[in-house]
């Protein structure tokens, strides 16, 4: 039990931005001001996935995958090939 029970609410301003870029994905978190960055390659992040078998197992892998194709897919529709 404590003599003073105290609380408060803490309000910030949160952003979160992730996209793909040229060489692979890019994930900004503003916190109020400060911002926390990190950029990851294409290859660099399928190798650390395929290599993580207890956060990404075979079965998720392959979700992934499909995922992915299908992305291709589209963005095979949306890009014009001279």
């Amino acid at each position: 039990m404590s003599i003073i029970d105290m609380t408060e609410e803490v309000v910030s301003e949160i952003d979160i931005n992730a996209e793909f870029t040229l060489k692979g994905l890019s994930v900004s978190v503003y916190v109020d001001e400060v911002e926390v960055h990190h950029n990851v390659d294409y290859k660099e992040m399928a190798t650390m996935m395929a290599s993580d078998k207890g956060k990404y197992p075979d079965e998720i892998l392959m979700h992934i995958r499909d995922g992915l194709v299908d992305m291709i897919d589209i963005l095979d529709e949306g890009v014009t090939y001279d």
